[in-house]
């Protein structure tokens, strides 16, 4: 029983390993065709990546540029704003992101924030998921030996010194893994998407009737959803606008 065990454990480590020797062979070839240019074919490769299910911000990143280059303004904007999360100080991402949405066709201004929404969007986005995941983990491992340190302490000065990595260490692992926790479990993270069909009218309620039509947008723009109906979908722009749509029309980040 117990050498069938290891042989599971160890045939599932050589599966994952093929995985990722798998995933990192797409990834160098899209890279190789996106430099010759041949930008559809680079795309293929990064997305049979991401049906394994890998999410990583530099492949998100590529994916939008495939899309860009391949003139899919909507789905290039869905992936730098995927990329964003994951990378939210990354000035490639975000200059990108920029000038991708500085050609959609709706211009929208969006509206101040409240100064407290700012300054926690701003915290929740400090380090890129991964750089957090690391402070995080030296965090708990200075508090690990600090109280290691506490028990076997053999002088007062080394007592006192694991005592200050102690408290330091706790301090980091409460303040940045809070953090962590409000971005793996996307609390407090509204449901936005973006318009990936050329132009979608937005209604008044939840109706094929075209005389509820109020207004439209297009391709690229994001919207908040903040309710669901059917196959429809009340979403709010950034400039407070309010209305619905069909669900087809957008892809949630």
């Amino acid at each position: 029983m117990r050498a069938h065990r290891v042989a599971v454990a160890l045939a599932m480590c050589l599966v994952a390993a093929a995985d990722l020797s798998a995933q990192a062979s797409f990834f160098d070839e899209g890279n190789r065709l996106y430099q010759e240019g041949q930008f559809e074919a680079a795309l293929e490769s990064y997305l049979r990546i991401e049906q394994q299910g890998l999410e990583s911000g530099a492949l998100y990143f590529n994916i939008a540029n495939a899309y860009f280059k391949l003139g899919d303004l909507g789905h290039s904007i869905l992936y730098y704003e995927r990329a964003r999360r994951l990378l939210p100080r990354d000035e490639d991402v975000l200059s990108n992101l920029e000038l991708a949405r500085s050609l959609t066709a709706d211009e929208i201004t969006p509206l101040p924030g409240f100064w407290l929404f700012r300054a926690v969007t701003w915290w929740v986005r400090l380090l890129p998921t991964g750089s957090l995941r690391v402070v995080v983990a030296i965090s708990y491992v200075m508090v690990m030996g600090g109280i290691v340190a506490l028990v076997l302490r053999r002088s007062t000065s080394l007592a006192a010194a694991a005592r200050g990595m102690t408290v330091i260490g706790l301090a980091l692992v409460v303040i940045f893994g809070i953090n962590l926790l409000v971005r793996e479990l996307e609390i407090g993270q509204p449901e936005e998407a973006v318009v990936i069909v050329e132009e979608v009218e937005i209604r008044s309620a939840p109706s094929d009737d075209a005389a509820l039509t109020v207004f439209e947008i297009h391709e690229g723009t994001k919207v908040r959803i903040d309710r669901r109906a059917d196959d429809w979908l009340e979403v709010l722009l950034e400039d407070g606008k309010v209305g619905w749509l069909r669900a087809e029309a957008v892809e949630v980040i």
